[in-house]
């Protein structure tokens, strides 16, 4: 089955014409052009496709944000960088990678349950629920009782009153109050299924080890993932950075008595893996990526930094 993103992605004529433009005005080598659109036509396998489109569409970002791009550069090593990068006098190599499958919520959360953001506790919940018509006033009430009692990262399964499951709750991150609030409160918000979303971060995981090991020597490497739905995007972050988790060894925030902080699960958790200081992440809909930035012992180049969220973050 496809993607939901595949009805947003730009035709095959689209993506000619815009490389072909790109050539005429000096922005990427018109044999690199040959060899991507070579590639996109031969490849007789979706995944491939996707993965040949999804390099060339972050090429044309970086392009469209005024830089030089050239595809399938040979490091000194004789490994193949997917893009080279030149924005001003900076040269970076970019590793592509295609997020297959997606995670995101069936369909927008159901306003009954906007009633538990009443709960006077300050976290982020996720709620996957699967049948088209709203919770009744008991699934209601059990999810309150969770909320009041649970813990970062617990989760709960609800209930019809036949006992079958038909959703999900978890408590996904920590929450600030906002400005008109006098302390914060839960926040509802649609996900997907769990299980699938575990699934989607190991892959993810997988993919920024393997982008990891083609890294450039002697300059600033930035891995680009492409795809995962619109809502993969929390996803990455929990790959990179790991999920949130109650922390006992600090302090809690001014006004909050427990603090948060991340597992150690994430790719970038302590030493490992320094090398990777920039990693972004782009949907193929219509709406704007994201980028994490690791600023801990070796900061990447902020020029560097600048033109990635030039290409990657805006919204199309």
């Amino acid at each position: 089955m496809s993607s939901p993103a595949s009805t947003h992605e730009r035709s095959d004529d689209a993506l000619e014409s815009s490389l072909f433009d790109a050539v005429a005005n000096g922005s990427i080598p018109g044999l690199d052009v040959r060899d991507l659109l070579h590639r996109l036509r031969s490849a007789t396998r979706r995944p491939r496709r996707q993965s040949v489109r999804a390099e060339i569409e972050v090429a044309l970002r970086f392009i469209a944000a005024g830089d030089r791009v050239r595809a399938e550069v040979l490091d000194p090593g004789g490994r193949s960088i997917d893009l080279e990068v030149l924005s001003d006098e900076n040269v970076f190599a970019v590793h592509v990678k295609r997020l297959a499958g997606a995670s995101g919520p069936r369909r927008p959360l159901d306003e009954a349950f906007t009633v538990l953001e009443s709960v006077p506790r300050p976290y982020v919940v996720g709620i996957d629920w699967k049948p088209s018509t709203p919770p009744d006033a008991a699934q209601l009430a059990d999810a309150r009782e969770f909320l009041m009692g649970a813990s970062m990262g617990d989760r709960h399964v609800l209930r019809d009153a036949g006992g079958a499951r038909v959703g999900m709750m978890e408590m996904n991150a920590p929450r600030q109050a906002t400005a008109s609030e006098a302390s914060p409160s839960v926040r509802v918000v649609a996900s997907g299924d769990a299980n699938r979303a575990a699934g989607m971060i190991a892959r993810t995981e997988r993919l920024l080890r393997r982008a990891y090991r083609q890294f450039a020597p002697g300059r600033e490497n930035v891995i680009v993932l492409v795809g995962g739905g619109s809502a993969a995007g929390e996803l990455v972050e929990r790959a990179v950075l790991g999920g949130f988790v109650e922390r006992w060894d600090r302090f809690p925030n001014v006004g909050q008595r427990i603090a948060h902080g991340r597992d150690d699960r994430g790719i970038w958790t302590g030493r490992h893996y320094e090398r990777s200081r920039i990693v972004a992440w782009r949907p193929f809909e219509p709406s704007p990526g994201r980028i994490w930035v690791r600023t801990d012992r070796h900061p990447p180049d902020a020029a560097v930094v600048a033109a990635v969220e030039k290409a990657i973050t805006p919204a199309d």
